[in-house]
């Protein structure tokens, strides 16, 4: 198996089971002991974390690759490992927002909207704000956006790093 895939694999999983697991007992957290964190901060703070993970693993996938080489990194395998991860890693998170959004959790964009509503209503918003903005967190939180938001976080954020991780594990002439 070639060191991108096994590596993409790897934080994929890793990614997925962060986001489902982060958000669901951080969720449960704050309405159990009443904390008030709104769900969509949660769910954004549970993402960057996955963001940290991805990148863990590019820089892995990189270091093996590098080892495997003798020591040798040209800075193309560097990138092509790290968009390899990326990739696999987007495909697997995709797959767990749209299993967690269709068969764990299948009230989950309702019960943002509700979340958000909460909150909405608490800041005084006119009834035209929270209509509006209501409709716009049904779409950011439907399944088909949560799966389009992790293919497409997954790639872009994990190749833009893999240029720039990639200066620094490359081999220096």
């Amino acid at each position: 198996m070639k060191p991108f895939v096994k590596f993409g694999l790897i934080t994929g999983l890793a990614v997925g089971i962060w986001n489902l697991s982060c958000f669901s007992i951080a969720s449960w957290l704050n309405s159990s002991f009443s904390i008030g964190i709104p769900s969509a901060r949660l769910r954004a703070y549970s993402g960057l974390f996955g963001v940290v993970v991805l990148l863990v693993g590019i820089y892995a996938g990189m270091k093996s690759i590098k080892r495997q080489n003798d020591g040798t990194l040209t800075y193309k395998q560097a990138v092509t490992t790290g968009i390899g991860i990326s990739v696999i890693t987007a495909l697997i998170a995709g797959t767990f927002a749209f299993i967690y959004c269709t068969v764990i959790n299948p009230g989950y964009t309702d019960y943002m909207v509700q979340d958000a509503q909460k909150a909405l209503l608490a800041a005084h918003k006119s009834p035209d704000e929270i209509n509006q903005q209501l409709a716009q967190a049904r779409r950011q939180f439907s399944t088909t956006s949560q799966v389009m938001q992790a293919l497409i976080g997954q790639s872009v954020v994990g190749s833009v790093c893999s240029l720039i991780i990639g200066i620094f594990t490359k081999t220096k002439k």
